[in-house]
């Protein structure tokens, strides 16, 4: 028993001995540097848009037969949409699963309002699902010819992915909107481009009345559902009186709203 304690006791100085200065070591270091933590950014997210038919192929070509039945999106919640009605009867717009028509009647003016059901087809329909939008007041009046460029610079503020098409909201009471309602029974068969088109169009202007806009920016689908001088392309609702159509010109005003997809 004697003999295992003169064994042990030696090796347990030696152990203690060692902590001590091991112990004794670290408390003379300097504590490391703290390292910095990346903070990563989150990638822009893009919205699956949906098209039927071309511009190039109205314009240029004089297709403007049925591409896609307008019964169908009825009634489907998050749906917007917009585009021409086949044979460029007029102008559809979708909102949020509404079905909104614009058609000329004869006279020089057109007439417009939502549907509860519809046999008709469009000629060109641009179209996106949309569960969630954010929301980004306009704190600066946007002159039409600043719009693609303001467009672009909120959406990628918010994360949208520019680089891809995507469907924009604005709300509010413009300083000026012009908009015309397409008429293809006075388009003359062996016209071409877009002026030809607008020229026997219904037009209408409007002036600080409230009004919905749903547009879709991209800035690859020139010539398909936007012109080859814009990003955008872009349709009006006003409720009263009814009114809905193609937006040629629109100067947005103070404390009107942005809507943007959501992730």
């Amino acid at each position: 028993m004697m003999k295992n304690y003169k064994t042990t006791l030696p090796l347990l100085l030696i152990l203690l001995l060692g902590a001590s200065c091991t112990k004794t070591a670290t408390q003379g270091r300097s504590p490391a540097p703290a390292q910095p933590v990346a903070l990563s950014t989150p990638e822009p997210f893009t919205t699956a848009v949906t098209v039927h038919g071309a511009l190039r192929e109205i314009m240029h070509m004089g297709r403007t037969d049925r591409r896609v039945d307008l019964a169908p999106m009825i009634g489907r919640a998050g749906l917007y949409g917009l585009g021409a009605l086949e044979g460029l009867g007029g102008e559809v717009t979708i909102w949020d699963g509404q079905l909104w028509l614009s058609t000329p009647d004869g006279q020089g003016g057109a007439v417009a309002g939502r549907h509860q059901g519809t046999t008709s087809g469009a000629t060109l329909l641009v179209s996106a699902e949309v569960d969630r939008w954010q929301e980004r007041p306009i704190s600066q009046a946007v002159p039409f010819d600043q719009l693609d460029a303001f467009i672009e610079r909120e959406a990628r503020a918010a994360g949208v992915n520019v680089a891809e098409a995507f469907p924009f909201r604005i709300e509010g009471s413009p300083t000026r909107l012009d908009w015309h309602v397409i008429d293809g029974s006075k388009i003359p068969p062996d016209a071409h481009g877009h002026e030809a088109h607008i020229r026997t169009a219904v037009r209408g202007s409007l002036t600080g009345a409230p009004a919905k806009i749903l547009g879709f920016y991209s800035p690859k689908h020139h010539a398909i559902f936007t012109h080859h001088d814009t990003n955008t392309h872009a349709h009006v609702i006003v409720a009263t009186p009814a009114i809905s159509g193609h937006v040629d010109h629109v100067d947005i005003s103070v404390g009107s709203k942005l809507f943007l997809p959501a992730r």
